[in-house]
């Protein structure tokens, strides 16, 4: 084939080309009239960007009944007592001590327990040598010297004629004072320290079993 009449074809097929490729003006927008503009459409709620505010949420009862505004507010503190409180509560106390609790040495005599003031006690001792004397009453044992001081010795079983004491291992002298007069009294055993109400204490019964009334203040109930 000849070239000048290849070349002759392919630049009409170019001309060809190149005339289909040109594509016809755009028509003009429409004009805009230049009156008030429109109102924008309203935009949906679920495109809003913006969300409305939460509502406060609800405080549960139980929280609302535990106090905590009381426990913040420091309502229900604590209260020390005041000197005055003290001193009241103090006086108050040894008032009921002064109004009568007494403690007695509590002793047995035979199968009965007797007391005595426990105030009037100086010291309680073993039994020990004494030195008789004569012509004196049966419960009268006699005389022992404690540190230099000359004490009578007294059989309470004798005195309150319930028998006579037989001194074993748990035979004690109770040795008592009354002003500037000692006397050490000879009991069958000690038993305990107890405490009284003194205005709990009823005078001594009419009939004792051989005991001289005037030597018995009155009968007590120990206090537990």
């Amino acid at each position: 084939m000849d070239i000048a009449e290849i070349r002759k074809k392919a630049k009409a097929k170019g001309k060809t080309e190149g005339s289909g490729g040109v594509q016809p003006p755009l028509p003009s927008p429409p004009a805009v009239p230049s009156g008030p503009a429109a109102p924008a459409a309203p935009v949906p709620e679920a495109a809003a960007a913006v969300q409305a505010p939460l509502p406060d949420a609800a405080v549960p009862a139980a929280l609302a009944s535990a106090g905590l505004d009381r426990l913040f507010s420091g309502a229900g503190a604590l209260q020390f007592a005041t000197e005055e409180a003290y001193q009241t509560t103090l006086t108050s106390q040894e008032g009921q001590e002064d109004a009568g609790v007494a403690q007695y040495l509590a002793f047995q005599l035979g199968s009965e327990e007797y007391a005595l003031d426990i105030t009037r006690i100086s010291e309680i001792i073993k039994p020990r040598e004494y030195t008789d004397i004569p012509r004196v009453p049966d419960f009268l044992l006699g005389l022992i010297s404690l540190r230099g001081v000359v004490v009578p010795i007294f059989d309470l079983r004798r005195r309150f004629r319930l028998g006579k004491t037989e001194i074993g291992p748990a035979t004690r002298i109770v040795v008592s004072r009354e002003g500037d007069v000692m006397a050490g009294l000879m009991v069958d055993s000690i038993n305990q320290v107890i405490s009284l109400a003194t205005d709990r204490i009823e005078p001594p019964p009419a009939v004792l079993s051989g005991v001289d009334r005037s030597l018995v203040a009155g009968v007590g109930r120990a206090l537990i």
